[in-house]
Parts: structure tokens; C-alpha cells; sequence
């Protein structure tokens, strides 16, 4: 090897060598210290320039000062009414549809639309000139067999002939009687008449129609005994009970009376999960008419004192809890403006909710209280500890 290729060697080997070495310990040391410093000035600068811009948003008129424009409510006691409202329709006590027994031509109708009728009123008759014929007959065979026993009677209280001579003429008599009135209530029961006092709604029938058992030839109904029948929810059963009070509402015509819940059914309708309750309408409600759809508001709840929010400044946590906000001055160290306030969030629960409204109570005692400003609208921008812009509604 010559002179020059060692040379090349050498200088080879020390760039290899330079181009290894890494910073060193200390170096790393350094740097870290800087590091740490520059943190430090960075907190301090940090904290100082926050407090500069806090000030400058409170004192400073052209500063743009963004904060969540929220409305408030002040807290005060008042009466809450919950309600149970479900659908329900008129039934009159007395209403039925009535029919002919037998079938056969109708013959005369002697009622109309808006007749009040007695109990046993005849309302239509039906043509039975044969029942008619037969009666007739049975009674002549009825009279027969009296005046054979009137004599065989009269023969056998003076002990002239034998005592099975008299109980024939007896049994004769009596069958002959019974044949007459079973033709009479056939012949009245083929006939149409009311079942009890009430007024004539409608009469399907004309005279010479064909009836038949399965077709209606007039209606009666008794308005002077109304009753309003409704399916309430099982999950109400513990609430619902006889003698609460009931506002009825009847939408399509406007019109609306209170009145005590009557009845509270025992039975619950595997088909809805329903029981049947019931009140009695006034009877000074002359535009009661069954079938008529109303809604009833049954009060299962009431308080004279109570705090009541809307329901929609209430707001709900992921583990389920629920909260609202409470407006109050900045803490100690922090400054607002007279139409801010800071935002502190306050659990609630919820006691009951009817329309919109909800009687609330704090979690622990004394958190909400009478007198206390809550965030009204524009809550879900709020965060708690929050400054806000508190406005006009």
C-alpha cells in the first residue's frame, strides 16, 4: 500500500467516525432545563394575559364580549294539579233498540221521532190475524170449560156426582185458561212496546215492511239518567279512585262540566290492559247524547305549595340525572356586569310533569329554593360556572 491510499484510508475512517457521535448527556440536560423554563414564562404570561383580558372585556366599551343570551324565571310557591286524561264516550242507563219477536208485516206504527212513551206502551203492531183467530177460539173453549165446571161444582157441593167427575171439569178449565193467556202474550209480544219511560229517537220501520228478529224497528232512549264510561291504564290503578274530581271536556261541540268519579271498575281487559271508570253527567247538561265523545281530565294530584318550572328548562345528565341551571353573582375574585350572572348547575328530581309543567325539588336540601332565578331558555349553551348574558323574554 502506498503513501496516498493510506492517507485516503485515514481521512475515510475519521469521517465515519465523526458521522457516529451522537448529542451527549449534558446536551439532552440542557435542553430539558430550557424547556422547563420556557414552560414556566409561558403559565406566567399565560395567567397574566387573561386577567388583562378579563378586565379589558368588563371595563373596555368596544371589547366584543361573547357570552350565551339566556332568559330567567323566578322561583316562586304555587299550586300544581296533576291530571289524568283519557277519552271517553256517553251511555245512557235506559237506551235500546227494539225489535219484533216473530216476523211478520208491520201493520201500524202508532209513535213517531221525538213521542215520549211509557212502560209497556205500544209502539208498532204486527199483522196477526191468525194469533187474533186463535185467541178467539181459546177463549170460547175457555168459557166452555168455566161454565162445565161452574155446574159440575155446584152438582158436587150438593154430593151429586163422584169427585173425579169434578176434577176433570177442573183441570179442563184451568188447561183451556192457560192456552187462552199463552196466545194473548203471543199476541202481545209480536207487537213492539216500550220497555220503560223515554222518548222515541228513531223508527226504522214502515207499515207494510217485513220485520224479521234481527232487524230494528224503533229506538228508545231515557236521557233523564246519563253516564260518561272510560278505559284508564293499569299503571294508573293506584291514582284512580272513586269521588275524584273529573273535568269533562266534550271538543266537537264546546262544552264542559265537573263531576266526581262514580265508580272505579274491578276489572281489567286482558285485551288492553284496561279498567272501566265512570261518573254520572248532570242532568241539567241537556246536550248530553249517547255516544258522544268527551275527554276526561281525572285529578289524581294537587299541591298548594309547590316549585313548578317548565318542562323544557329541565335537562338530563348521561347517568340520567336531571338538572337546571340557577343564575347567582360571580364568585369571589371574578367580576360581572349587572346584566350577567354566573350559571351554577343544580340537581333537581322530578315529582310530576302535567303540560309542560313539572314540581320540581333539589336532590339535597336547600339547593332550590323559593326566590332562586333559573335559566329559562337558551339552557343547552350553558355550561356550569358558566358567565352569562342574562335578557328580556
Amino acid at each position: 500500500m502506498n503513501m496516498k491510499q493510506t492517507i485516503l484510508l485515514t481521512t475515510i475512517a475519521a469521517l465515519l467516525a465523526s458521522c457516529g457521535s451522537g448529542p451527549t448527556a449534558n446536551d439532552v440536560a440542557k435542553k430539558l432545563a430550557e424547556r422547563d423554563s420556557l414552560k414556566t414564562i409561558y403559565l406566567k404570561t399565560g395567567k397574566q394575559l387573561k386577567e388583562i383580558e378579563d378586565w379589558l372585556a368588563l371595563n373596555d366599551s368596544t371589547a366584543n364580549r361573547s357570552l350565551p343570551l339566556v332568559t330567567s324565571l323566578a322561583l316562586e310557591p304555587q299550586s300544581f294539579t296533576h291530571y289524568i286524561d283519557v277519552h271517553g264516550v256517553v251511555k245512557a242507563d235506559e237506551s235500546a233498540a227494539l225489535y219484533a219477536i216473530a216476523g211478520g208485516r208491520v201493520a201500524d206504527i202508532r209513535v213517531k221521532a221525538g213521542d215520549r212513551v211509557s212502560a209497556g206502551q205500544v209502539l208498532i203492531t204486527m199483522d196477526n190475524d191468525m194469533v187474533q183467530k186463535q185467541i178467539e177460539q181459546a177463549r170460547a173453549g175457555a168459557d166452555l170449560a168455566r161454565t162445565a165446571f161452574d155446574k159440575q161444582k155446584r152438582l158436587w157441593d150438593q154430593h151429586i156426582g163422584s169427585e173425579i167427575q169434578f176434577l176433570q171439569a177442573k183441570t179442563q178449565k184451568e188447561q183451556a185458561e192457560a192456552a187462552l193467556a199463552t196466545l194473548q202474550e203471543q199476541q202481545r209480544i209480536t207487537n213492539v212496546t216500550a220497555p220503560f219511560n223515554g222518548v222515541v229517537d228513531e223508527v226504522m220501520a214502515r207499515v207494510g215492511d217485513m220485520a224479521a228478529p234481527t232487524m230494528p224497528l224503533a229506538r228508545v232512549v231515557n236521557l233523564n239518567s246519563v253516564q260518561l264510561e272510560a278505559d284508564v291504564s293499569e299503571s294508573y290503578l293506584k291514582q284512580v279512585k272513586a269521588g275524584a274530581p273529573v273535568t269533562v271536556t266534550f271538543p266537537s261541540i264546546g262544552e264542559t262540566f265537573d263531576a266526581p268519579l262514580t265508580h272505579v271498575g274491578e276489572y281489567i281487559d286482558p285485551a288492553n290492559r284496561t279498567f272501566k271508570v265512570h261518573l254520572v253527567a248532570p242532568k241539567s247538561e241537556a246536550y248530553m247524547r249517547p255516544n258522544l265523545l268527551g275527554d276526561l281530565s281525572i285529578r289524581d294530584q294537587h299541591t298548594d305549595s309547590a316549585l313548578v318550572v317548565p318542562s323544557s328548562c329541565i335537562l338530563e345528565e348521561m347517568d340520567g340525572h336531571s338538572y337546571v341551571f340557577v343564575l347567582g353573582p360571580a364568585p369571589q375574585g371574578r367580576f360581572v356586569k349587572d346584566n350577567e350572572a354566573v350559571a351554577r348547575k343544580v340537581l333537581v328530581t322530578r315529582l310530576s310533569e302535567y303540560k309542560g309543567m313539572t314540581h320540581v325539588e333539589g336532590e339535597q336540601a336547600g339547593t332550590l329554593k323559593p326566590g332562586d332565578h333559573i335559566v329559562l331558555e337558551g339552557a343547552k349553551n350553558v355550561s356550569d360556572g358558566q358567565t352569562v348574558l342574562v335578557g328580556t323574554k
